[in-house]
């Protein structure tokens, strides 16, 4: 090989090493970047039959053949903040900017950015929305993945149903006068039922149309059977009923509840009570009792201040079609024990206002808390997969990832028995270990220096042979 060959050698040195070192660069300068892949330059000889007609020598320099990205998982460190995000195991999240391009990053440092007046999003530092699926999904693919939004409010709901499990004392003597003739609105504004007749009052709040709650009234007096008791549903203020005055006004349902010699209910009859001026016969009249069969559970309308809902009563049993009973494990029994209460609950709830978000880790639900205790499930966190191909994936920059044209990622949930796992208030750090970073940054620069002289030697050598010509 000629003087001017072996310079070129020199040269090829020269120009891959200082490729290498930039990558090693890069490398370092990103040590702290949340989710950065290590970059490492793979170098080729190149072949003497590409720049020399002899074809003696085996070769004359070197060119760099690929540089690679290293996919293994970096370190993960907790931040607590529940937006961070870090993937154990395999896979990248699937994010897309305004215009709908789909990108690829292990980056989970998200934020909860307002994306319009009624929503906010999970967005990354540029922008980009995180995709989900549906909450309930098992799995997806890219054309189902969406951004989810997060409403910043959460409306009022009215409740529809209200579920408690009661206690009565058997031990009560029996009465013949019945609640509803002890009821009268219209002697007693203030106090429809007196507290000498009846035998125990409890309180059952519920929210209205508007979020506001109210309270409701369901007292028990004993029947005139032992296993008998007797129950009324009314408003804790009558004067919120919409229906008018009379002496029912502010009460709603009526009961006949009859027990069994081990306390569980035995069968029942309910009767809504149509208007404040009604009198008890026509209470009791069949038009108005509530066919439990079709039913299943009594239930009534709610009229407050002209605005209505339907509201079902669920004392722990329902009715078959064929009038036989199921109980529940909350079902409301006989007892020879003081009055109680054991359960409670009813679906209304007052609005919210955006609150916070949790994540559930491995499996990636979102899940948005609101300040009435209420939460929704928002979205579900689906990861792609790129196994086998990842030397088709191009850094785009800021931790973004494309694939070749014609590479489809494996979209999988992510789980504890899944390819990778969801881990909520923590970030997956650097792959980068500064020590290998440094031992490649001096052998670099020591074949950097070799492949220098290789030049300057050549060059003296030529200066030399023209100083004896």
């Amino acid at each position: 090989m000629s003087l001017f060959g072996n310079m070129f050698v020199g040269y090829t040195g020269l120009a891959t090493n200082t490729i290498g070192m930039r990558a090693v660069a890069d490398n370092v300068a990103n040590l702290n970047t949340t989710g950065y892949k290590e970059s490492k330059v793979e170098f080729m000889n190149q072949l003497v039959r590409t720049c020399d007609v002899f074809g003696e020598e085996k070769g004359c320099g070197s060119f760099i053949k690929h540089i690679v990205t290293l996919y293994s998982p970096g370190p993960i460190q907790s931040t607590d903040r529940p937006t961070d995000l870090a993937i154990s195991g395999k896979g990248f999240f699937i994010v897309s900017d305004s215009d709908g391009n789909i990108f690829y990053t292990r980056d989970g440092e998200f934020y909860i950015n307002e994306v319009d007046e009624e929503h906010f999003a999970l967005q990354n530092s540029l922008g980009m929305y995180l995709l989900g699926a549906d909450p309930n999904a098992t799995q997806a693919d890219l054309d189902s993945l969406k951004p989810y939004l997060i409403p910043k409010k959460m409306d009022a709901k009215a409740t529809s149903v209200i579920q408690t499990q009661l206690v009565f004392d058997s031990r009560i003597e029996t009465n013949t006068q019945s609640l509803l003739e002890k009821y009268n609105y219209t002697t007693s504004p203030d106090h429809p039922i007196s507290e000498n007749d009846y035998d125990w009052v409890w309180d059952l709040p519920i929210y209205d149309n508007l979020g506001d709650k109210i309270n409701l009234k369901l007292y028990a007096d004993r029947g005139d059977s032992p296993n008998e008791y007797e129950i009324l549903v009314a408003l804790d203020d009558p004067e919120l009923d919409g229906r008018g005055d009379g002496t029912f006004k502010g009460a709603f349902l009526y009961g006949i509840l009859n027990f069994g010699g081990s306390g569980e209910i035995q069968s029942a009859e309910f009767y809504n009570i149509p208007s404040p001026d009604s009198n008890v016969s026509d209470i009791l009249n069949s038009q108005n009792q509530i066919d439990l069969t079709s039913t299943g559970k009594p239930s009534f309308t709610l009229n407050l201040n002209g605005n209505t809902q339907a509201i079902t009563l669920d004392l722990g049993f329902s009715v078959n079609s064929d009038g036989s009973i199921n109980r529940s494990g909350n079902s409301s029994k006989l007892l020879a024990s003081a009055f109680a209460q054991l359960f409670y609950n009813q679906d209304g709830y007052p609005a919210g206002i955006f609150d916070k978000i949790e994540i559930i880790t491995e499996e990636g639900l979102i899940k948005a808390w609101y300040t009435n205790g209420k939460d929704i499930n928002v979205s579900k966190i689906f990861l792609a997969d790129f196994t086998g191909y990842e030397d088709s994936l191009q850094k785009k920059g800021s931790n973004l990832f494309q694939p070749d044209t014609g590479v489809e990622p494996v979209i999988f949930a992510p789980g504890s028995e899944a390819r990778g796992e969801i881990i909520s208030g923590a970030l997956e750090l650097s792959n980068v270990d500064l020590a290998d970073q440094m031992v490649d940054l001096i052998m670099l620069q020591r074949a950097f220096q070799s492949n220098a002289r290789v030049i300057t030697t050549a060059d003296e050598i030529l200066a030399e042979f023209l100083r004896q010509t």
